[in-house]
């Protein structure tokens, strides 16, 4: 099995939850993982060279200038890392024809074999989604369906044979006004309907702040979505506990809750408190 994490230095300690969680449950099934980051620092190297040889497995790292995103669109909740998936088939090796891309901020709770196998070879990607009406007038599509693109099983020779990933780029570019999900919003744009839908176990979405969860007891990877996340301090919700058990048995077991970063942040969160002890 091949993987692809992408992210930044704010994401490394959140990756190391879910690349723990993936490891945990994929023990033996995985072949490499791949990281397209900004800057590897010398503390994350040695973290994966201490993972590689304990569990038996391969990192590959590919470090990409930054700058070439800046003239896109950025916010606070989304930086230039967001859109370092879209080079995944100009980066990785050619030799490389499917992988796996995850998310950051999600949890792996089981095998991921049945996933991985599945034939995309009519397919750009393989993904969860669902029949959208508003979404489709914003961007223009001729589709109904639109998916999550935090959980991808990738054809990386389809990526390259149709360019997709500029394609994309370009449509971020020229379009900053239809974007409201970034390169999730580019992909569904430039791929029109044309992936191959996955039931929602691999991509459960829960969001701990509305307290709006696709999580049964099927669901093989859970994704935190929305703007509240397990890390943060504030965070109240019971669900975010199997975020922590994770990221215990990783190396980033010393971590601590994030505070908040701003005073637009605080107020959220002192919001966010206010509400969830009234509702509870």
């Amino acid at each position: 099995m091949e993987v692809l994490f992408c992210f930044d230095i704010n994401y490394e300690q959140h990756f190391g939850s879910a690349m723990t969680s993936l490891i945990l449950n994929n023990k033996n099934k995985i072949k490499r993982i791949h990281i397209i980051i900004d800057r590897a620092s010398l503390k994350l190297r040695h973290k994966l060279d201490i993972i590689s040889n304990k569990y038996q497995l391969e990192f590959c790292i590919y470090e990409i200038d930054v700058e070439q995103f800046y003239n896109l669109k950025l916010s606070a909740h989304a930086s230039a890392a967001n859109y370092f998936r879209l080079l995944a088939a100009d980066v990785l090796p050619q030799s490389l024809d499917k992988i796996l891309y995850l998310d950051s901020d999600l949890i792996v709770n089981g095998s991921l074999d049945e996933l991985f196998d599945l034939d995309i070879s009519n397919y750009p990607l393989a993904a969860s989604g669902s029949k959208v009406i508003t979404t489709k007038k914003r961007l223009q599509m001729q589709g109904d369906y639109y998916f999550n693109s935090g959980v991808m099983l990738i054809n990386l020779d389809y990526w390259r044979q149709n360019n997709l990933g500029f394609k994309a780029l370009d449509f971020i570019r020229n379009n900053p006004n239809m974007i409201l999900l970034w390169d999730q919003d580019a992909l569904n744009k430039v791929i029109d309907g044309n992936f191959l839908p996955l039931n929602s176990k691999w991509n459960s979405l829960l969001d701990l702040d509305k307290n709006q969860s696709q999580v049964k007891e099927e669901s093989v990877i859970i994704h935190f979505v929305g703007s509240l996340k397990p890390w943060h301090i504030w965070c109240m919700n019971p669900h975010k506990k199997i975020y922590w058990d994770y990221l215990k048995q990783s190396c980033w077991s010393n971590s601590m809750p994030t505070l908040p970063k701003n005073f637009k942040q605080a107020l959220s969160a002192i919001r966010y408190i206010i509400t969830y002890l009234f509702s509870s």
